[in-house]
């Protein structure tokens, strides 16, 4: 049993990580910058089309945002932003119900992960240089703002198996909850190129082996921001992520790293 469960867990990381879909720069309506109001509020549904490669244990596995969208049964991603004046904080919650069922040789199998994840930050516009042309609609100008936070994972996996060697059989199973906590610094530069358009850049790093954190993790995300109307906009851009972590002990230790890429679009309603 323990060497099946070393030998599949890959497989259950891989299943994992097609739910990060979603985690974390969507759009921060350059309006708020002119704001009447010392707040603002922005919810953003969004989604990132990944693809994503892993390597646990001496296993290589690949697969594209077809192949990671086969195994979510379900799933809802969305952001929400709280702005006051130069501080913004933001919360973003991932849920998705993944699973597949695989047979290969003698050996079958049938695996369901709930996964939850939540990634809460706090920003503060630390830098900001904005010349605004009234007349030409256009904002020359950028700002640069600094934020530090937490992501917590929740995976709520489930595994049998049927190994079938002549006629002999042998099934079992397990369920395992795994949960951890990945704090995260990060920067974020905003270009604002007009009125309705705005370019984002966001980079983040933790983890850092704190207590049962990832060993490290890290994402680049790339966004362009169009705002459609003074309560709606859209963003679409581009965004990779990777983290490497190491589970369990002694016979059971394996170091997994996932890293997945790919485009992300979403919209956003701002009050």
């Amino acid at each position: 049993m323990k060497n099946i469960k070393i030998l599949l867990y890959p497989l259950m990381m891989l299943l994992i990580s097609s739910s990060i879909y979603a985690q974390d720069k969507m759009t921060i309506d350059n309006d708020y910058q002119n704001s009447e109001s010392d707040w603002r509020f922005i919810i953003s549904p969004y989604a990132w089309l990944a693809g994503q490669a892993t390597d646990a244990g001496g296993a290589k596995m690949r697969q594209s945002f077809k192949d990671l969208a086969s195994l979510t049964n379900s799933g809802f991603q969305l952001k929400a932003t709280v702005i006051y004046k130069k501080w913004l904080v933001t919360a973003d919650g991932t849920y998705a119900n993944l699973g597949s069922s695989v047979d290969q040789g003698p050996l079958s199998v049938d695996l369901d992960i709930k996964q939850y994840i939540l990634d809460f930050k706090l920003e503060y516009l630390v830098y900001s240089d904005i010349d605004m042309d009234d007349e030409a609609e256009v904002i020359r100008g950028w700002d640069f703002g600094i934020n530090a936070g937490g992501k917590y994972w929740k995976n709520d996996i489930t595994f049998d198996y049927i190994l079938q060697i002549g006629d002999q059989s042998e099934e079992g199973g397990f369920n395992e909850l795994q949960t951890w906590w990945d704090p995260m610094l990060g920067v974020n530069v905003r270009l604002y190129l007009s009125d309705w358009v705005m370019a984002g850049v966001s980079a983040n790093w933790g983890g850092f082996g704190i207590g049962n954190a990832s060993k490290f993790a890290w994402d680049f995300t790339y966004v362009n921001t169009f705002k459609v109307s003074d309560l709606i906009s859209v963003t679409a851009g581009y965004r990779q992520f990777k983290y490497t972590r190491v589970d369990g002990e002694g016979d059971d230790k394996l170091e997994t790293t996932v890293t997945a890429f790919g485009p992300l679009l979403g919209v956003s309603f701002i009050f």
